[in-house]
């Protein structure tokens, strides 16, 4: 018999790829370092080849990593894809909304009143999550239309607004150069939290995450209190915050906003709402 992966190991290696250690790949995939090890060694075993070159804490992909890298990425998109429910119905009559997280105040205050006047006999359900939850639940026809962060593999998306990225920490905030940068980290599948890893790996600082949080309210209150430095979008940066140097990190990103939809969209009533959020967001600071 044909032998196969296994998708939690496949996953394991995934983000231990990304992330470039196993401390942090371990939070990210709630699993302890010596299991996070141990799927590695035992996807490394099945195929007969190093997955990864270990230097200390660090981790980089051999070639046969590197090949298995990108199938896995593949393979795990598509066991995703397999879950997908077809959805029948139209928008007559009910709509879900969704809406990431922390910008959840700005769909109540400004998009959902003129939705709701526009269309007084609908019911609206408003579904507040991370923007790839959200993507997933729109495959599943459980979420009709949406506003995400744009990614680059998503290509249909209206785009909305767009803001800056930028490392901060508290008004008082040094760091000891002989010390490991304190870092507060959403704990969970966020774009954001890929870009900051990315940031990381990239600028070869020695840092240590010591706050995680699905929400950013509490990243932000995490970083004002002088805990850790974050990455933050510019729409949430106050006096109370430190912009750290660029010389020392950066972020080449920006957070990009746009509207997506599922496949039974009525054509019409996806127009109309898309210039309802455009118009709404314009009287909004965003």
């Amino acid at each position: 018999m044909q032998e196969r992966f296994n998708l939690e190991y496949l996953n394991t290696f995934v983000t231990a790829a990304e992330t470039g250690k196993l401390n942090i790949t371990a939070e990210m995939v709630y699993r302890s370092p010596s299991s996070v090890s141990t799927q590695i060694k035992n996807l490394e075993t099945q195929i007969g080849a190093p997955l990864f070159i270990r230097n200390k804490e660090a981790l980089s992909l051999t070639k046969s990593g590197e090949i298995l890298y990108q199938y896995a990425q593949k393979i795990l998109e598509i066991n995703d894809s397999a879950f997908n429910i077809i959805n029948n119905s139209d928008w007559k009559g009910a709509l879900t909304f969704g809406v990431p997280t922390d910008y959840a105040q700005l769909f109540l205050t400004s998009i959902y009143p003129r939705l709701t006047e526009i269309y007084p006999d609908f019911h609206f359900t408003t579904v507040c999550s991370r923007s790839r939850e959200i993507r997933r639940q729109i495959e599943e026809g459980k979420i009709h239309i949406a506003i995400v962060a744009m990614e680059p593999q998503y290509t249909d998306d209206i785009f909305l607004w767009e803001e800056p990225l930028y490392w901060v920490g508290s008004k008082n905030f040094i760091h000891k150069p002989d010390s490991r940068l304190p870092v507060a980290l959403f704990s969970d599948n966020c774009i954001v939290n890929n870009h900051s890893l990315y940031c990381l790996k990239k600028t070869n600082v020695d840092f240590q995450i010591v706050f995680t949080s699905t929400v950013l309210d509490n990243i932000a209150d995490c970083v004002k209190s002088g805990v850790a430095v974050s990455l933050l979008p510019e729409s949430l940066i106050t006096d109370a915050f430190s912009t750290l140097s660029e010389d020392f990190i950066t972020c080449p990103f920006t957070l990009k906003f746009g509207l997506t939809w599922g496949e039974n969209a009525d054509k019409a009533m996806l127009e109309e709402i898309t210039e309802i959020v455009t118009l709404s967001l314009k009287k909004y600071p965003c």
